[in-house]
């Protein structure tokens, strides 16, 4: 079981340092957890937030993983190829947005917005270094990794057209 989960963390590590797009989840997922600590969510938010964290990333994960099988088996232009990445990027998509709904009625309420407004002003500089971690976050999602040189044009690491 030790190694199922090495194989699991490999595969976790290797999405970030291949795709931006999970960086970038990451990173939003990172500023959410802050924000769910700071505007102190009951235990049924908590769960709400995990969950789409979860569902997110794990689309991203299967996304990528599809991509990458079909890039293997099929590295030549296909139409069909192209429809299946097509539709596992839509099923990101709908996730994150469905995900996004869910944030939207969490977070944008008048006692989370007060919790929030009060948390600033009870720890300035706790707040400001939240706000001067976004520069970071930036770099880390946007630097360019040993392999992004083949994805810096398309989600697709092919050099030939997606479809």
């Amino acid at each position: 079981m030790k190694r199922s989960f090495l194989f699991a963390f490999k595969g976790v590590l290797a999405c970030v340092r291949a795709e931006r797009n999970f960086r970038i989840h990451l990173a939003a997922s990172f500023y959410v957890l802050v924000a769910s600590a700071v505007t102190r969510l009951s235990a049924v938010e908590w769960a709400l937030v995990l969950l789409c964290i979860g569902a997110v990333t794990g689309a991203e994960l299967f996304n990528t993983a599809l991509e990458k099988l079909c890039d293997t088996l099929h590295p030549a232009r296909s139409t069909g190829i192209g429809m299946v990445k097509d539709f596992t990027a839509a099923a990101v998509l709908m996730t994150a947005a469905a995900s996004a709904v869910v944030g939207g009625i969490i977070f944008f309420n008048n006692e989370k917005l007060a919790r929030a407004v009060s948390f600033i002003k009870d720890h300035t500089v706790l707040s400001v270094l939240i706000v001067i971690s976004l520069p970071a976050a930036a770099f880390l999602v946007f630097r360019r990794y040993g392999n992004d040189k083949k994805n810096s044009h398309d989600h697709d690491s092919r050099t030939s057209e997606r479809r």
